[in-house]
């Protein structure tokens, strides 16, 4: 999966969707600054808000 960057992050929380799956969510409801990244486990979770907090705007990040 691959997600560009947006400028504005908001708040960037693990969160247990609907269908019982992990997901890396922030608390924007714009769709432009929307970020929704599924994870394995909390773990890989923190590793992919770090990845997203170190980047720079517009940059394209893999996951």
């Amino acid at each position: 999966m691959k997600i560009t960057r947006p400028k504005i992050i908001g708040t960037l929380k693990i969160q247990v969707m609907m269908a019982g799956n992990l997901a890396v969510v922030n608390d924007i409801k714009n769709a432009p600054n929307k970020i929704i990244v599924q994870c394995d486990s909390y773990e890989h979770g923190q590793e992919i808000i770090e990845k997203i907090k170190t980047s720079k705007q517009g940059e394209i990040l893999h996951f």
